[in-house]
C-alpha cells in the first residue's frame, strides 16, 4: 500500500521511470494526450486565428505546424521512452548540466502556468456568462483551486479522469456541431477572409500564423513527460502516436473545428457561446472539458517545479506539493487577463520554448549521433554532470539574446513574427558549434561515486528504487539515489573533487 501511494504521489518526478513501471499502454497515454487535444483552448485559438488570417491561411499554417511539431515530439518522446527520463532529466544530459537545466525547467513551468491560466479563464467565462452576478474573483479562485485535489495523486488519476469525462465531451460535441450546422449564417467557411486582413508589415499571413502556432510547442516536452511511461519495446509506435498523430489530431481537429464554430456562432470564446446555446448544460460541457486539460497543465507544472526546487534549494517534499504552487500561480495569472492577448502571448512564449526545444533536438541529432561529441546516453545524475554545461546554456543564451529584442518589438511587427524562428535557428546551430569548440569535454565530469548494480536501498531516505538510479557515495559512504544526491547540500560535490576510500554497503 505504501509503495502504491509513493508511486501515485511522486510519479517519478525527479528520477527515471524504471522499466518495471513502464507498462502504460499506448492507448492509455494517448487518452491522456487526447485530453489536451480536446481542450477548449484549441477551439478558441482556432476561432481567433481564422478571424485574423482567414481559412486558407489557417489550413496551410496548421498543416506545416503539424509536420514540424509532430516530428519534434517524436524525437523527444522516443528518447524519453528509451531512457525513462522526462523532459527535465533529458535536458540535463543534452548539454545543459545539472544546475543549468533549471533554466529550462522555469521556461517549461511558466509555459504550463500560461496555459493553465488560458484554460481556467475559458472555464470562468462560461460560469460568468450563465451567472453574471457571481464575482469574478470567486469564479477564478474556485476554477483554480479545484485542481489541487484532482492532480494530487499524479498520472494514474489524470488518466482515469480523462477517460471518464470523454463520453460527456463526445455527446456535447456532437450536439454542438449539430446546433451550429442548423444556425443560419452569411459566411462561407472555406472562402472566409477577414475584412481587415493580417497586418502586412508583420510578414505573410502564414508566417504570422506559424509564429503563433509555435507558441503551443509546449506539447512537445509534455509528450516526453507522458511518453517516458511507454515500454521501450513499443517506443516507435508509442512515439508516433503521442507525437505526429497527436499533433495532427490537435491542429487539424479541434483547432479547425473551433474556427468553423466561431464563424457559425460569431464568437471566438466557447466559454461564451456554449452557455448561450445550451444554458447550464453548456457550462457543464465547458467545465468538464477544462477539467481534462488543466489536469495536464497542473501535472506538468508540478514536475518542473519539483525538479527546480530540488536542485536549487535542496527541497524534496514530493511532486504533489508543487501542484499547490502551480495552481496558485496559474490562478494568479487568470486575474491578469492574459487570455485577451492570446496570440501575442503565444508568439512571445514560443521564443523561449523553441530555443530550448531546438537546443535539445540539436544535441540529440547532431552531437550524439553525427558528431559523437555528446555521450550516447542521457546522463542525469549529479555525480556525473557538471553544474553548468556551456554547450546548451551558451546556445540558449545566444538564441535568446538574438531573438528577445525582436520579440519585444524592437524591430517592428516583422521582427516579432520572426523572433520564434530566429530563436530556434540560432539555438540549433550554436549547440554543435560550442560542442566542437569544447571538443565535447563539458558533458560529464570525473567522479569517485561508483556505479551500483546490486544495492537498491538508499542510505539517506531508505526508499527502494531501480539500481540504475543509484551511485555509491563517498560522502554518505553508501548507496544514494539520484533525488537524495540532487538535494544534498553539505557534501559540496565531494565525489567530483578527490578520490575517497569507499566502505561498500553489503548487499
Amino acid at each position: 500500500m505504501t509503495e502504491a501511494w509513493a508511486e501515485n504521489r511522486e510519479d517519478y518526478a525527479l528520477r527515471p521511470v524504471p522499466s518495471s513501471y513502464q507498462k502504460w499502454s499506448v492507448s492509455s497515454l494517448f487518452g491522456v494526450m487526447f485530453g489536451i487535444t480536446t481542450a477548449m483552448f484549441f477551439f478558441s485559438w482556432g476561432g481567433t486565428l481564422v478571424h485574423a488570417y482567414g481559412t486558407v491561411n489557417l489550413v496551410i499554417g496548421l498543416v506545416i505546424a503539424t509536420v514540424i511539431v509532430g516530428a519534434l515530439a517524436y524525437l523527444w518522446t522516443s528518447a524519453a521512452s528509451r531512457s525513462g527520463l522526462g523532459s527535465d532529466l533529458l535536458t540535463r544530459g543534452a548539454g545543459f548540466g545539472f544546475l543549468g537545466s533549471t533554466v529550462t525547467s522555469l521556461i517549461f513551468a511558466v509555459n504550463s502556468l500560461l496555459f493553465f491560466a488560458f484554460e481556467g479563464s475559458i472555464m470562468a467565462n462560461a460560469v460568468m456568462a450563465e451567472w453574471p452576478s457571481v464575482p469574478p474573483w470567486v469564479v477564478y479562485t474556485v476554477a483554480g483551486a479545484i485542481f489541487i485535489p484532482l492532480t494530487w495523486y499524479g498520472l494514474r488519476l489524470v488518466n482515469i479522469l480523462m477517460w471518464v469525462t470523454l463520453p460527456v465531451f463526445a455527446v456535447f460535441m456532437v450536439l454542438t456541431i449539430w446546433h451550429a450546422a442548423r444556425t443560419p449564417v452569411d459566411v462561407g467557411f472555406w472562402s472566409y477572409r477577414p475584412a481587415a486582413g493580417a497586418d502586412p508589415a508583420a510578414g505573410p499571413p502564414v508566417l504570422q500564423l506559424l509564429a503563433a502556432a509555435f507558441g503551443v510547442a509546449g506539447t512537445i516536452p509534455v509528450a516526453a513527460d507522458f511518453g517516458r511511461f511507454i515500454p521501450a519495446r513499443r517506443r516507435r509506435l508509442g512515439s508516433f502516436v503521442v507525437g505526429p498523430v497527436f499533433a495532427a489530431v490537435t491542429f487539424l481537429g479541434p483547432t479547425l473545428l473551433g474556427a468553423w464554430l466561431s464563424l457559425r456562432f460569431g464568437e471566438t470564446d466557447p466559454g461564451k457561446y456554449l452557455p448561450g446555446v445550451f444554458g447550464v448544460w453548456g457550462v457543464l460541457f465547458v467545465v468538464t472539458t477544462q477539467l481534462r486539460i488543466n489536469l495536464s497543465n497542473a501535472y506538468s507544472g508540478s514536475l518542473q517545479f519539483a525538479g527546480f526546487f530540488c536542485r536549487i534549494f535542496g527541497v524534496t517534499p514530493g511532486r504533489h506539493w508543487f501542484v499547490v504552487l502551480t495552481v496558485v500561480l496559474g490562478t494568479a495569472l487568470m486575474f491578469g487577463d492574459l487570455y485577451s492577448r492570446l496570440n501575442a502571448v503565444l508568439t512571445f512564449g514560443g521564443v523561449f520554448m523553441l530555443a530550448w526545444i531546438a537546443c535539445v533536438v540539436s544535441d540529440m541529432t547532431i552531437n550524439k549521433r553525427l558528431l559523437k561529441l555528446s555521450p550516447p546516453e542521457f546522463e542525469y545524475r549529479r555525480s556525473r554532470l557538471p553544474a553548468f554545461n556551456p554547450v546548451g546554456l551558451g546556445a540558449i543564451a545566444g538564441a535568446l539574446v538574438v531573438s528577445a529584442p525582436p520579440a519585444f518589438g524592437l524591430f517592428g511587427p516583422l521582427g516579432m513574427t520572426l523572433a520564434p524562428f530566429i530563436a530556434a535557428a540560432v539555438g540549433f546551430v550554436l549547440v554543435p558549434v560550442i560542442a566542437l569548440a569544447t571538443r565535447g569535454r563539458t558533458y560529464t565530469v570525473p567522479s569517485t561515486a561508483e556505479e551500483v548494480t546490486d544495492l537498491v536501498t538508499c542510505v539517506v531516505c531508505s526508499e527502494q528504487h531501480a539500481s540504475e538510479d543509484f551511485v555509491s557515495c563517498p560522502f554518505h559512504r553508501g548507496s544514494v539515489c539520484s533525488v537524495c544526491c540532487a538535494a544534498e547540500r553539505s557534501c559540496r560535490s565531494l565525489c567530483k573533487k578527490s578520490p575517497v576510500a569507499l566502505e561498500r554497503t553489503p548487499a
